[in-house]
């Protein structure tokens, strides 16, 4: 559908989600990072509020996903990961300021950036493989710097469009700020085969559904929906494949980079490679299961939302 195929309503319904961002966005500019916290927090307490149907999707994701735990502590959980999304949208408000000091951001274990260069090779790139786990952009944006400060960037990553155009180019260009190059997965392959075969770095997405082609692989026990594009770019090119995610500090008010060991591509099918890289996910949200946004349509097949 065309923008001016669009209903009025919901070109007005947009228009007015886009003033929002930037109001919420020209707020937390002002503010000291732990007061834009703050904000947050009391931003996903509202929005809990007035989008019933979206809770009640996160309590049914949570019953899948742990069904050895009790309702009582389910319930503590989503409260936690509410409290947790808004104060990571903050930091993803913020993450120029982060990135500059406010706050730190540093590695569990061994280094990230390491691990990388260790795994590229001329002609053939590197995936990374994340999800909508701790504050995401923030680990995008510190990726790309230190990527760049290694001679290994720019790092590539493959975005879905928003559908709302000014939100769509708002959000874009704060990633190209941060040093990220993004990737549109509605281009279709090519620019991410471009990429790769100049020896860069792409970070996937891997945890939702998306218009891309998809694949039932178990996910928390149950069948899910992934997209098939990382593994089949993945085996065809022998790139390798390694998991890693952002989390608040355990120690204090900055964040914490975390990897798993790399995915083997070698001697592996598709669904093989897709059962291990969502087991890869599956394991990192268990270490943080209150940074991930359970409000995701992960194992239905309901409409998206506007």
């Amino acid at each position: 559908m065309s923008e001016a195929e669009v209903p009025r309503w919901r070109r007005i319904r947009r228009r007015l989600y886009w003033l929002l961002l930037l109001g919420v966005l020209g707020l937390v500019g002002l503010l000291p990072v732990r007061a834009g916290r703050a904000l947050g927090r009391g931003l996903a307490r509202l929005a809990v509020r007035l989008r019933p149907r979206e809770t009640a999707r996160a309590r049914r994701n949570l019953t899948l996903a742990f069904p050895e735990v009790d309702e009582p502590a389910r319930k503590r959980l989503l409260a936690a990961s509410v409290v947790r999304l808004g104060e990571n949208l903050a930091d993803t408000l913020a993450a120029h300021r982060i990135l500059a000091g406010a706050l730190p951001v540093d590695e569990a274990g061994p280094s990230v950036i390491a691990e990388i260069a260790r795994l590229a090779e001329p002609g053939r790139g590197v995936f990374l493989l994340t999800g909508h786990l701790g504050c995401w952009e923030l680990l995008g944006g510190w990726l790309a710097r230190e990527l760049a400060a290694a001679r290994l960037g720019p790092l590539g990553v493959v975005t879905g469009t928003v559908r709302n155009p000014p939100v769509d180019r708002l959000l874009q260009g704060r990633r190209r700020a941060l040093g990220m190059c993004a990737l549109p997965r509605e281009a279709g392959a090519a620019p991410l085969l471009r990429h790769l075969g100049a020896g860069r770095v792409a970070a996937v997405l891997l945890d939702q559904r998306t218009r891309a082609s998809n694949r039932d692989v178990p996910f928390f026990g149950r069948p899910a929906p992934t997209p098939v594009g990382l593994a089949r770019i993945a085996l065809r090119r022998r790139i390798p494949v390694l998991p890693v995610a952002i989390a608040r500090h355990p120690e204090g008010p900055g964040h914490r980079v975390v990897h798993l060991q790399p995915l083997a591509v070698d001697g592996r099918s598709e669904d093989d490679l897709l059962a291990g890289c969502n087991a890869a996910l599956e394991e990192l949200i268990r270490r943080n299961p209150a940074e991930w946004v359970w409000f995701h349509r992960r194992w239905d097949h309901e409409e998206t939302d506007d």
